[in-house]
This record gives structure tokens, C-alpha cells and sequence, in this order.
């Protein structure tokens, strides 16, 4: 026979029923999730499309010139 140790035995589950409001809260938490997945997934799209068009057109990315820690036109001390 198996013997029974602290990590075999079961708990009993116990559900606590949800209030309107507080179900009303995890409902609007669930949408405002989904919506706001919805719009990073919408923007990456619309990013892939600008991408892609400007890969079309044959547009270079821009070439960063090297930063500086003195602006340009004056002088080292």
C-alpha cells in the first residue's frame, strides 16, 4: 500500500460565489486585456505594412551618425 504523505493528500476546493459588482469588475478586466492585446496586435500590422512598403520602394534605413558629448560648432575646452 502507498503510504500517505502531506504532498498525496487532497484539500477540499472551496468556491466563493462572486458578487454582481465584483463580477462585473473581472468582466470589465477581461475586456479591457483583450482590447488593449487587440491594439498592439493592430499596430503591429500596421507597422509590418509601412515596413514592408518602404522595402518595396527600396528605402535605406537611416545611417545614425556617432553622438557626441559636445554639440556641434563650439569648441572643446
Amino acid at each position: 500500500m502507498p503510504e500517505i504523505t502531506e504532498s498525496n493528500v487532497r484539500t477540499p476546493i472551496e468556491v466563493e460565489q462572486l458578487t454582481r459588482g465584483d463580477l462585473f469588475y473581472q468582466i470589465l478586466c477581461g475586456l479591457g486585456i483583450a482590447s488593449g492585446l487587440a491594439l498592439l496586435w493592430t499596430m503591429e500590422s500596421v507597422r509590418n505594412v509601412i515596413f514592408r512598403g518602404l522595402n518595396a520602394l527600396h528605402v535605406p534605413p537611416r545611417r545614425h551618425q556617432r553622438g557626441s558629448a559636445f554639440p556641434a560648432g563650439k569648441p572643446r575646452r
